[in-house]
């Protein structure tokens, strides 16, 4: 079960960060302005939101089921190479040779953290 739970976490938890970046264009989602709490809310960001509760939900599952050692790095490593991909695709963030080497080093981490041995 947690060979399916992982990919439908890491698409959530990413597609999450995505959307609710595409919501932020227009500011915060929550702001503080005048002496008062203003909620700017669009279908992105409560879209986002949502992605997120099911991400946590997932989350909760694959930590009761994996060990903690093995899914953290595994799921953050594989949440961070989308979102780098992601930013520069639909951001057009700029890809930067310390962002690629950090990736790499990421990935290689999570390669040696799961050799047998």
């Amino acid at each position: 079960m947690s060979k399916v739970i992982l990919p439908l976490f890491v698409l959530a938890t990413s597609s999450a960060l995505i959307i609710l970046k595409l919501g932020t264009k227009e500011g915060a989602p929550i702001q503080y302005l005048d002496g008062r709490l203003q909620l700017n809310l669009n279908l992105y960001t409560v879209s986002g939101i949502f992605l997120y509760g099911i991400s946590f939900l997932l989350y909760t599952y694959l930590i009761s089921k994996n060990d903690l050692g093995y899914i953290i790095p595994l799921t953050t490593a594989l949440v961070y190479a989308i979102i780098f991909t992601a930013s520069y695709f639909v951001f057009h963030e700029q890809f930067t040779a310390t962002k690629v080497a950090g990736i790499v080093l990421i990935i290689s981490g999570l390669i040696f953290l799961n050799l047998k041995g």
